[in-house]
């Protein structure tokens, strides 16, 4: 079945929930911004947004720094990009049902393993263990599990293909749809922009120094 997602907005203020198999909640987001909602996704802002964990007892943390949240709706994952001035971007994969949105909270259930891609480092699944002992303890069915492993290869080809939300310039899209709705200022943008810009000059110039090397006669 697909969800009805018809009442949420963009520009509106949601929260996010997580669930385990179970259905017990582990984990809240209070207070995102829809930036972007289409057939396709569900793309929130969450610098700001309060972070309460279960097992956590405390007030919860806040995102200080810019992130970009992308929810497909017809895929087992959802993905968090932080963004980090001097640092660079780095990805958070949740391997995840398909969201469903009511009481003005988008949910999912969370199933266990994740994908984390860190600048200068391979992208890496990570949790393994917590995934076996939740299998185990959850009963995950033989389907569910194949479809955990099949997304988990779209994600990785995504990244090696430097598509959807490793794409920069498809990031640079929703920074420029954050900066016309104030939530980041013009020097955030401006420096997002040109950290991401000095990745493809370097590239650039590293194929014109192949292209030179191949071409030069020894």
């Amino acid at each position: 079945m697909q969800w009805d997602f018809k009442k949420l907005q963009i520009g509106a203020m949601v929260n996010v929930q997580a669930y385990k198999h179970d259905g017990f909640l582990y984990r809240q987001w209070t207070n995102a911004k829809v930036i972007f909602h289409n057939k396709k996704h569900v793309v929130l802002a969450l610098r700001g947004t309060r972070v309460l964990e279960s097992r956590n007892s405390a007030k919860g943390w806040k995102y200080k720094d810019d992130a970009i949240w992308f929810l497909p709706k017809r895929s087992l994952y959802n993905t968090i990009v932080l963004l980090k001035k001097g640092v660079g971007s780095l990805y958070y994969t949740n391997i995840a049902s398909y969201p469903i949105f009511e009481d003005n909270t988008i949910k999912f259930i969370d199933y266990d393993l994740d994908l984390k891609s860190y600048p200068n480092k391979d992208l890496q699944i990570v949790d393994k263990e917590e995934f076996k002992t939740n299998s185990n303890k959850f009963n995950y069915s033989h389907r569910l599990k194949e479809k955990i492993f099949n997304e988990i290869t779209e994600v990785v080809n995504l990244y090696n293909n430097e598509a959807y939300f490793f794409n920069e310039e498809i990031i640079l899209y929703y920074l420029n749809i954050m900066l016309k709705d104030k939530l980041i200022d013009e020097k955030n943008y401006n420096s997002y922009y040109q950290m991401y810009h000095k990745n493809y000059s370097e590239e650039t110039e590293m194929m014109m120094q192949l292209r030179n090397f191949k071409t030069k006669k020894y």
